[in-house]
């Protein structure tokens, strides 16, 4: 049964042969879709400049202006736009190389009604999901920002002290934990409310614990850290990334890559030694694509997902990264091991959770690693919020591995897949 769809925009059908044109209006507007039309690329770029479009269905032969180019053009100027090609060609390269410009699906002419039904179906559906995820990051987006301001802000001013303090070894030891897991704030606090609270003045001056005194001098580079970390993080989420792309290729992304590890590598010897993890060289992929993409943004989001996969590994254990392409993405591929008996990965039901802000899966972990930018908690948000911005999709889940023995094993497998360009 044919139920009427919902596109919020009219589509623009783009065809020199009249018959087929008017055959693709006539069937969309039986599916209660809106359809204006252009007989080729020049028309239809001028008519896009005039209205917003849901949908472009193009074909690629055309006099004036061919679909390639009436493709490129648009997706130039708005890169989230979609498309539908629709052609008389069958050729396996023609096809692959058309799906490389990152359109939406590829019609094979004559074109059948239940097919054309089925596929603005499938849009109608992506754009609804489209515009919920959009309204999401959104929130999550100010939400984050308004989280990060107000602990800067706390940062800003101490409250009076308004309860005794032990001073006893085990509350010393708890700040220090504290400290070393990122909490360093509020245990800075703390300490300021302890000294408050055992000062002694005599005449000019005061008198202070040595333990209390020794643990703020001890930590007091954690605290600089972590403001640091906190404006960082603040920074790349206020970017303004439209601004500094540029076409960047596969050869390109795997030297970023390889630059992270060997930087990772030389800053962190002792705790890599320590664990007996190993991260080997990463292979160049065979085939070149290209990527519109902010290289400084996602060096350093490949530095978090690298550190993120360091932590969390078994002890003697891999770190493996490999470079593919399908499905018109090119695909960043991080798999490491976990030890099930001290945290569980990331099971299918925490997915999503764990690019929440401040969202926490595991207990207390070594956060103090070189290279670590952001601010703990926010380090997985910040890589899902900068793949987003580049128009592509991070994930992180357990899967099985059969490649490491004999047996299968559990483990973490995080995705950045970027849209390649032409």
């Amino acid at each position: 049964m044919i139920h009427r769809l919902n596109l919020h925009n009219p589509i623009l059908i783009v065809e020199d042969q009249r018959e087929t044109r008017d055959l693709i209006a006539r069937l969309a507007k039986s599916f209660g879709v809106d359809a204006d039309t252009a007989s080729d690329g020049k028309i239809a770029c001028e008519m896009a400049e005039l209205k917003e479009y849901s949908l472009f269905l193009v074909d690629l032969e055309m006099p004036v202006m061919n679909g390639f180019d009436f493709i490129k053009t648009i997706k130039e100027k708005k890169p989230e736009s979609l498309f539908i090609v629709i052609s008389g060609n069958d050729v396996p390269e023609i096809i692959i190389k058309v799906m490389k410009l990152g359109i939406f699906d590829y019609i094979i002419k004559p074109i059948d009604r239940d097919r054309l039904y089925q596929i603005l179906e499938r849009i109608s559906e992506f754009i609804r999901l489209k515009e919920s995820e959009r309204i999401l990051t959104q929130e999550n987006e100010e939400r984050l920002k308004a989280q990060l301001n107000w602990i800067l802000y706390k940062q800003s001013w101490l409250t009076d002290l308004e309860k005794n303090i032990d001073l006893s070894k085990s509350t010393l030891n708890n700040l220090k934990q504290s400290f070393f897991s990122g909490g360093g704030f509020g245990a800075i606090v703390s300490i300021v409310e302890i000294l408050q609270a055992t000062a002694k003045k005599e005449e000019t001056s005061y008198n202070f614990s040595s333990d209390v005194v020794e643990l703020l001098f001890e930590n007091i580079h954690y605290t600089k850290k972590g403001l640091r970390s906190l404006e960082k993080s603040l920074e790349i989420l206020n970017k303004n990334f439209l601004n500094s792309f540029q076409k960047t290729n596969s050869g390109q992304i795997h030297d970023l890559l390889e630059k992270s590890r060997l930087k990772l590598e030389s800053s962190n010897k002792q705790y890599s030694k320590k664990k007996n993890v190993l991260i080997p060289q990463i292979s160049l992929p065979t085939n070149g694509y290209d990527i519109d993409a902010d290289p400084n943004s996602l060096s350093r989001i490949f530095t978090e997902l690298l550190i993120n996969a360091l932590k969390y590994s078994s002890n003697n254990s891999v770190i493996n990264i490999y470079i593919s392409a399908s499905g018109g993405y090119l695909n960043i591929n991080l798999k490491n091991e976990f030890d099930p008996q001290s945290i569980p990965g990331i099971p299918k039901n925490k997915e999503l959770l764990v690019k929440q802000p401040f969202y926490r899966l595991a207990g207390f972990v070594d956060e103090n690693l070189e290279e670590e930018e952001y601010f703990t908690g926010l380090g997985l948000t910040i890589v899902d919020f900068v793949i987003k911005k580049h128009g592509g999709i991070f994930s992180i889940h357990n899967v099985i591995d059969h490649s490491l023995g004999e047996k299968p094993v559990e483990v973490v497998l995080a995705t950045v897949s970027l849209p390649i360009v032409d």
